[in-house]
C-alpha cells in the first residue's frame, strides 16, 4: 500500500469514527441535553468539522475561511449535514491527490498575523491523531451524560471493510 492509500484508509476509518461519534452524543438523554458537559462535547465535535473545514481550505483554497476553529454554541442538529459535506470534499481531495503532492508546502495565516508553511503530508498526519484525540474526550463526556459508548476501534472497523470488499 502506498502511503497515499495509507491515508485514504485512514480518512475512511476516520468518517466510520464520526459517524459513530455522533451517534453517540445523539444517545445522550433528552434531560442531560442542558447539562455544559453536552455542550461541551457537542462544542468538540464541532472542532473537528471545523479543523478539517479549515485545513482543507488552507491546503486548497485561499484561506479564506472564516470559521471560527471554537464555537461554544454549536448545534448537535447540524453536525451530522457538516460532516457529510466535509467528509464528501475531504475524500474527493485525496482521491485526486498526487503521490507528490504530499511533500509540497502550503502556506496559512494564523490570527496573530504570523505565516506558517506546512507540507500536506505533516497536516494530513496530524488531522488523523486529532481527531482521534477529540472523539475519546467526546466518548468520555457522552459516558458520563448516561449516553452510549460506541467502539471505534480500528481493528474492529478493518475486519468489517474486508468483509465487504470480499
Amino acid at each position: 500500500m502506498s502511503q497515499l492509500d495509507y491515508y485514504r484508509t485512514q480518512y475512511e476509518y476516520e468518517i466510520f469514527c464520526n459517524h459513530k461519534m455522533l451517534a453517540m452524543l445523539e444517545s445522550v438523554p433528552d434531560d442531560r441535553r442542558t447539562e455544559s458537559r453536552f455542550q461541551q462535547a457537542v462544542s468538540i465535535a464541532d472542532h473537528l468539522a471545523a479543523c478539517r473545514e479549515k485545513w482543507l481550505d488552507y491546503m486548497i483554497g485561499n484561506g479564506s475561511s472564516e470559521i471560527p476553529w471554537r464555537d461554544e454554541q454549536a448545534n448537535l442538529l447540524e453536525l451530522r449535514p457538516r460532516f457529510a459535506a466535509l467528509e464528501s470534499c475531504w475524500t474527493d481531495y485525496l482521491a485526486r491527490l498526487e503521490p507528490g503532492q504530499l511533500s509540497q508546502d502550503f502556506e496559512f495565516t494564523e490570527s496573530d498575523g504570523e505565516v506558517y508553511r506546512l507540507p500536506i503530508e505533516v497536516q494530513i498526519v496530524q488531522l488523523i491523531g486529532h481527531a482521534s484525540y477529540h472523539r475519546g474526550q467526546v466518548a468520555l463526556l457522552v459516558n458520563h451524560l448516561g449516553g452510549e459508548i460506541i467502539d471505534t476501534d480500528y481493528a474492529d472497523w478493518w475486519w468489517t471493510a474486508q468483509k465487504v470488499k470480499n
